[in-house]
């Protein structure tokens, strides 16, 4: 990793764990993870514009201050200057509904918002045990390769010091050179890997990991599928566009509203003879009844909004058949992982029995290097497979867990 990589990653994490469990791994991304983090704000605003419509009278205190001056053709019973000062109180004491269901999709809103927020958190703890697991099968190939690679620069020493002696000829040490220097290349790219598998771990973490013990998830019950929270999140989305063809039909419904205005009178300018019981102070008391006969709007609204809740019951179908396989899928995979376990374990022990069958003809010169190096590389093959299949039943097992629907706070407990 070069130095400017580096630089970014402490700019960007700026604390540092030498060595970290799964367990530890999950609780850190669920404080930390900025994409987790962010979504508190997008529920406190919610939370505050439910606040802003709780109050479904929508009442209203307002205070201001006219001033109007007359000039020219002004008659002997005009007043030249007035000011008015008031403040005014409206209440609406009945809207069509329309409050009541602004205050019920607000409620909505937030509901939605909790549910992104656990559907974000499981996405992202299931993203995180996943690199966690594929982390260690990367660990678990370089150790592999490295100890080819001990193998052959031992073998590779040993032919080397026989073609000094002249007791073989110069291929059989370039075969072994060539063989040992394409595995330190390999050894090198899984070490890329490696850097590259725990900074992405570190960003959904939020702290700086440079190792990570050996872990495992508890092992899979037999569990019931539940609805996920983004299922939920779109059946509640279903709700608010309801209340929104709620809204717009409470447009042709009757609307009452009371309104009470204190006003305070000043005047300037005007026959004072003429003019004597002007009006200092006055409350003026309306209620009004409003009813809605014909507008060109409403209906086409009414039917846009329609429309977009069949979509959005379209893809809450598709979601819930999608989900449904998902954790159908998810059963079926740890059933393919053991299997695959137990195969590439049965691999491993035939491919190291070979090797040393194949070891000990080689270096009594019954068969050549070929065949040598070919048992050796498939004893190194099968394990990396061996060693993959086992954190890939991890991973399975993660899958397992969430695609159930069960709730991640159960998993962290069994950890």
């Amino acid at each position: 990793m070069n130095i400017l990589s580096k630089t970014i990653l402490v700019g960007l994490i700026p604390l540092s764990i030498n060595a970290i469990g799964l367990k530890e791994v999950l609780n850190l991304t669920i404080q930390n993870n900025l994409n987790i983090k962010s979504q508190d704000y997008n529920i406190a605003s919610k939370n505050e514009e439910y606040k802003s419509v709780s109050n479904t009278f929508n009442p209203s205190l307002s205070i201001g201050s006219n001033y109007s001056k007359l000039d020219m053709d002004r008659r002997n019973t005009q007043i030249g200057s007035t000011t008015v000062t008031f403040a005014k109180l409206s209440v609406d004491l009945y809207n069509g509904g329309k409050n009541n269901s602004i205050k019920k999709q607000k409620e909505y809103d937030k509901n939605i918002a909790n549910l992104t927020k656990q559907d974000i958190i499981k996405q992202t703890l299931l993203q995180a045990v996943t690199l966690y697991f594929n982390t260690k099968t990367i660990e678990a190939n370089i150790k592999a390769f490295e100890d080819k690679s001990k193998v052959l620069k031992s073998e590779y020493q040993r032919k080397k010091q026989k073609y000094e002696l002249n007791m073989i000829t110069i291929d059989e040490v370039l075969k072994l050179q060539s063989e040992y220097e394409a595995n330190n290349y390999q050894i090198e790219e899984l070490k890329y890997q490696h850097i590259e598998a725990l900074q992405n771990l570190s960003l959904l973490v939020g702290k700086n990991i440079n190792h990570i013990s050996n872990a495992k998830l508890p092992n899979a019950l037999n569990l019931k599928y539940k609805q996920s929270y983004l299922i939920r999140s779109l059946a509640t989305n279903l709700k608010v566009l309801d209340e929104n063809i709620a809204q717009i039909s409470s447009s042709k419904k009757v609307k009452i509203k009371l309104e009470d205005t204190l006003s305070t009178y000043s005047y300037s300018n005007y026959n004072t003879n003429l003019l004597k019981d002007l009006p200092k102070n006055q409350n003026q008391l309306v209620l009004s009844l409003s009813f809605n006969i014909y507008d060109t709007t409403t209906k086409a609204k009414k039917q846009a909004i329609f429309l977009a809740k069949k979509q959005k019951q379209k893809q809450l179908e598709y979601a819930k058949l999608k989900d449904k396989m998902i954790f159908n899928l998810s059963t079926k995979r740890l059933v393919t992982q053991k299997l695959k376990i137990n195969s590439a374990k049965s691999a491993l022990k035939m491919a190291q029995s070979v090797y040393k069958i194949i070891e000990t003809k080689y270096k009594n010169g019954i068969i050549d290097n070929i065949t040598y190096l070919d048992a050796l590389s498939k004893k190194t093959i099968n394990q990396a497979l061996f060693d993959k299949a086992l954190n890939d039943y991890e991973i399975a097992k993660a899958n397992y867990y969430f695609a159930s629907g069960v709730n991640y706070t159960s998993i962290l407990h069994k950890l």
